[in-house]
């Protein structure tokens, strides 16, 4: 059923090493929330990835913010999918680091880009993998 909306909540906690700053990614009536806790007494910048399902796909709901000390369950991102309606939480991801802190170092950036390149080029694959079943599909009921 194309309208079931499927609350779902996913938690994730970011490495410890760099802060215990929570995220939660929730989703309700079709709108996707992002609160934030964060027990370190100093502003923490991060990013969370809301890797959301949605019909025949994958949709990602992006939240980058400052995080103040002491937060607790705070939403700083609220994102209505304007598109296919998001039926579930997938997965997360979250990265979190002190703005004052030792910045990233061209190997760590690099790593980085590294591991994002194979998300895109994996979730492309997935794409097509999908876009190749479905055409299978239509083609054996038009063949019937």
């Amino acid at each position: 059923m194309r309208g079931l909306i499927v609350a779902g909540v996913f938690i994730f906690t970011t490495v410890s090493s760099l802060a215990d700053v929570t995220a939660v990614c929730k989703l309700d009536k079709g709108t996707v929330t992002v609160a934030f806790t964060n027990p370190e007494t100093k502003t923490m910048q991060c990013e969370v990835n809301c890797n959301m399902a949605i019909a025949n796909g994958l949709g990602t709901v992006v939240c980058v913010k400052p995080v103040p000390g002491g937060a607790k369950d705070l939403v700083l991102c609220t994102e209505k999918g304007d598109g296919p309606p998001y039926t579930r939480v997938k997965d997360q991801e979250v990265n979190c680091r002190d703005p004052n802190g030792t910045p990233v170092t061209p190997e760590q950036q690099k790593a980085d880009d590294e591991d994002s390149d194979a998300l895109i080029k994996k979730m492309q694959q997935e794409s097509l993998e999908m876009l190749r079943r479905m055409q299978q599909q239509q083609q054996k009921q038009n063949g019937q």
